[in-house]
């Protein structure tokens, strides 16, 4: 009896039509719609945005005082019943300025213009839907509002402050009102109810695309492994879903799944839903970031419940394991990666038309070189070669510094005497550099007629080869 009473107690409550509040606050003291995140102060600034696109509320105060107001090109500003607005005197006080922060429509069909359903709700569901009571903001507040381009339905419309919706007759009395400023008046009340019918009528998908052009831009990363692919929803879909046969009653199934998953209630939120085919099915989705800890386990109790309630289960989906957002590696990856694969490839075709490792590297190497020496400190100054060479004179070594023959003066004119001068620093002989001059005197031409043997002419054909190669280095 006890369980019966509960579940009784639940589709009572789940058979109640969701009510959707209007949540956009434009009211003057609200701290949140100012950039410096506080209320103008007396005699301030105010600027407003050229394109504001909607209609904000001036305070209720008699004693507001501004030096200045920078007007938008569209939008209002809605001054209460006997409102008071003084411009004072800017040349003579202190400069302080306060921008408001809101610009652009308000439009109806974003859904985070709107409170009353669970997160857990495909995006087109999170709008109101035909079977949806709507509340506007109390007759004080001022709202803003652009309606969608295409006609919707919804079942009743009233403000906060009263406790009966508007009868069809009075809302349409509504249209010519500045708070919708789209000037098409397309909320109309349904004819009929309608349990097992869609959120929306719409068969061409324009006002789901209507939606899904405001919300596209928002979903970012999606943290799932494996995510669903959702009727009505805009972004792809991490959670859980249990699907059923279009005989499973709609509420019933609301009153199930508030029992199974009441203990999640913390960390999960669920919403119940007529698919466009006419079955029903539930969604899972975590409150907070994607964990995916809890979600298979929910699944499961669900369908347990279900089942026990003799409630057919047609499949069960999760979104699998968290991911992490890696879109800056995944960018920059590809920036490094591709200059080493090139270089990769151009090597092994280096290597495929003969030129040998060794080769390839000395010719980077030079690049390199090249490129490193090229780049100067000061662009100003005149780039100027740099050499350097060291010759030294050992007793081991085969370089040695030669003496200078110096002429007697002594001697008569016409005879010269070659003295070694020990005050002389000699100089030197550049092994780097032979002289064509010494090297014909040094040729000597082989004698034919002398025995001639191997070794000889081995050592003569290897020195005519050196001096060759000096002679290409000159």
């Amino acid at each position: 009896m006890w369980k019966i009473w509960t579940i009784l107690v639940l589709v009572i409550r789940a058979s109640f039509c969701a009510e959707k509040f209007w949540l956009p606050n434009l009211e003057w003291e609200r701290v949140e719609n100012w950039v410096e995140k506080r209320v103008p102060d007396l005699d301030s600034r105010v600027i407003f945005p050229l394109q504001m696109r909607h209609a904000a509320g001036l305070p209720k105060s008699r004693n507001l005082r501004l030096s200045g107001i920078d007007l938008p090109r569209s939008g209002a500003l809605i001054l209460p019943r006997n409102g008071n607005l003084q411009l004072s005197e800017a040349e003579k006080l202190p400069k302080k300025t306060s921008e408001w922060l809101r610009s652009g429509h308000l439009f109806w069909a974003d859904p985070q213009n709107w409170n009353g359903s669970s997160v857990a709700a495909p995006h087109l569901e999170q709008v109101p839907c035909r079977q949806d009571d709507i509340v506007l903001p109390e007759k004080e507040r001022t709202f803003s509002i652009l309606l969608p381009m295409k006609n919707i339905e919804v079942r009743s419309i009233r403000i906060s402050d009263e406790k009966h919706p508007f009868i069809a007759w009075q809302w349409t009395d509504l249209k010519g009102r500045r708070e919708f400023a789209n000037g098409i008046f397309t909320v109309k009340y349904t004819e009929y109810s309608c349990e097992k019918c869609a959120c929306q009528n719409d068969p061409d998908g324009y006002y789901l695309e209507e939606i899904c052009a405001i919300q596209r831009p928002k979903c970012g990363f999606t943290p799932c492994e494996y995510p669903l692919r959702i009727e009505g929803h805009c972004c792809r879909y991490c959670g859980g879903r249990v699907s059923l046969t279009n005989k499973a009653s709609l509420t019933i199934v609301r009153a199930a799944a508030d029992e199974a998953l009441e203990r999640y209630e913390k960390r999960l939120a669920w919403h119940v839903r007529r698919t466009w085919n006419g079955a029903t099915e539930i969604l899972i989705k975590e409150k907070g970031d994607y964990s995916g800890i809890d979600m298979v386990e929910a699944v499961e109790d669900l369908k347990r419940v279900l089942i026990s309630m003799k409630i057919e289960v047609v499949t069960t989906e999760t979104t699998g394991a968290a991911l992490q957002d890696n879109q800056l590696t995944v960018t920059l990856v590809p920036l490094f990666v591709t200059p080493v694969i090139f270089l990769m490839i151009l090597f092994v075709a280096c290597l495929y038309f003969g030129y040998s490792y060794k080769h390839i590297l000395s010719s980077c190497t030079e690049v390199f070189s090249t490129i490193r020496d090229g780049i100067r400190v000061d662009k100003s100054e005149p780039r100027k070669p740099f050499s350097f060479a060291r010759f030294e004179n050992i007793s081991e070594g085969n370089v040695q510094i030669a003496n200078v023959p110096v002429e007697d003066e002594a001697k008569p004119e016409g005879s010269k005497a070659e003295l070694e001068d020990p005050s002389s620093g000699g100089r030197f002989e550049n092994p780097l550099y032979r002289s064509r001059r010494r090297r014909n005197e040094e040729d000597k031409v082989l004698n034919m007629e002398a025995p001639l043997s191997m070794t000889i002419l081995r050592d003569k054909m290897e020195d005519q080869i050196e001096e060759m190669d000096v002679n290409i280095d000159e």
